[in-house]
């Protein structure tokens, strides 16, 4: 089952660095993470697992955030894609500088590829998240920098208007947020042809995600998070059976047989 509506390409970016994420760094970051960022950080980490298993590229901004953005809808959280300018330092002695940072003309290629980068806005939680800044050759290649990033806003709401500097330990991303209509260059029509398969590869990322949490090692994490439908969810599968094949991820209730989709849980 494939994670993402990924777009075709042939050659999948050759020489671009490869998405890198195994499934104990992704328990191990679970286990760590608190309940209030739990559903942000998993979503985009189970993702890059996937994309990790597939070989593929990590330059797939705009597909990891419009997927990871429809899984958030089905835990009822709202965000927002932008297009951002990003530049990355390894060194605490030279941050990285707004005027150096790449993607701050963002724009599609003729071959279809997007030359920018888009991370996430979520309102509601306070944070930024980025699925896939490991696709920078300047990231080092350390458990750490291959992470999600995630960093609270600046200001209520929103990017704001000033360059915003995430310090990693051992490199620090800068996001430098963009004028309209540069940070919806993201969009196209191709995108909105496509809506249909990014949803439903965002409904069986929050699946397999919901799948996750309800294991014993994250489910009372899980519960305290702060967000009333994703609770809703792990009540409403209690005991239930998860079925994952061509037909996408759903649950089985193992008297009955009856399947549900997190979509037909009110």
């Amino acid at each position: 089952m494939k994670p993402a509506a990924r777009r075709g390409r042939r050659s999948d970016l050759p020489g671009s660095p490869r998405a890198r994420f195994q499934r104990d760094e992704l328990l191990l970051l679970l286990t760590q993470t608190a309940p209030e960022v739990l559903p942000l950080i998993a979503l985009p980490a189970v993702w890059l697992w996937d994309l990790t298993k597939e070989r593929c590229a990590a330059a797939h901004c705009i597909d990891g955030c419009v997927t990871v953005q429809y899984a958030l809808a089905e835990f009822g959280i709202r965000s927002e894609i932008q297009a951002v300018g990003v530049g990355i330092s390894t060194t605490r002695a030279a941050p990285p500088r707004p005027g150096c940072a790449i993607g701050q003309s963002p724009h599609y290629n003729e071959d279809g590829t997007f030359n920018g980068h888009t991370i996430l806005v979520i309102p509601a939680a306070g944070r930024l998240l980025d699925p896939t800044v490991q696709q920078f050759p300047r990231v080092p290649h350390t458990a750490r920098a291959a992470l999600p990033v995630i960093g609270p806003l600046p200001v209520p709401g929103g990017l704001g208007t000033e360059p915003i500097c995430v310090d990693r330990a051992d490199h620090a991303v800068l996001y430098v947020p963009l004028p309209a209509p540069g940070r919806d260059a993201w969009r196209s029509p191709v995108i909105d042809r496509r809506a249909g398969e990014y949803r439903a590869a965002g409904a069986n990322l929050a699946a397999h995600v919901v799948d996750l949490m309800r294991m014993p090692a994250f489910r009372d994490q899980a519960a305290r998070s702060p967000y009333p439908r994703l609770r809703r969810l792990l009540d409403a599968l209690e005991g239930m059976t998860a079925l994952v094949d061509r037909c996408g991820y759903r649950f089985a209730d193992p008297a009955t047989g009856r399947e549900l989709r997190l979509a037909d849980i009110a």
